[in-house]
């Protein structure tokens, strides 16, 4: 069996690991950036104040992203192997398939780091091929902000309204 294009069958290859790669660097500088500082001395005399973090939140959004990245995982195992036994048109149709779930990966983490930035640093964002689903937690979400949200979202996805879904 001879290999016909092996051209864009190594460039996938090669931006799936880089998307990787990257992805480690930025769960890495998230666990780094999440370490607790170091508390001040505290003067004589003072009372000490303990603040419960709520930790279910960012338990859940963690389960969201490991089920999410664990269901893409599985998708791109089954289109590579799909990829290995194609013939003519189909390896085009495996290979468009495997780009728009590497950019649909690109877009979930580029929300993400969006809404961090705007001030929704517990969110979670799932693009999939018809919707988008948006989840924000620990902050009430008034017209306006769910309205910030959603134009965001379309204009870095291309989605339509319709299909955004925020949830808190």
């Amino acid at each position: 069996m001879r290999w016909k294009r092996p051209e864009p069958f190594f460039a996938l290859l090669l931006f799936g690991a880089s998307f990787l790669l990257l992805c480690g660097v930025g769960f890495y500088s998230r666990l780094i950036s999440g370490a607790p500082s170091p508390a001040p001395p505290e003067p004589e005399g003072a009372v000490a104040v303990v603040a419960a973090e709520d930790s279910s939140d960012q338990a859940a959004l963690a389960e969201f992203r490991w089920n999410r990245d664990r269901e893409r995982s599985r998708l791109q195992e089954t289109l590579e192997k799909m990829l290995r036994t194609a013939e003519g048109e189909q390896i085009t149709k495996v290979q468009n398939e495997l780009l728009a779930l590497v950019k649909r990966q690109t877009m979930e983490k580029e929300l993400e780091n969006l809404l961090t930035a705007k001030g929704y640093p517990y969110n979670a964002v799932a693009v999939y091929p018809e919707a988008v689903a948006v989840i924000i937690k620990r902050q009430a979400l008034n017209p306006v902000a769910v309205a910030e949200i959603g134009e965001l979202v379309t204009r870095i996805t291309g989605y339509r309204a319709e299909q955004v879904r925020i949830m808190e």
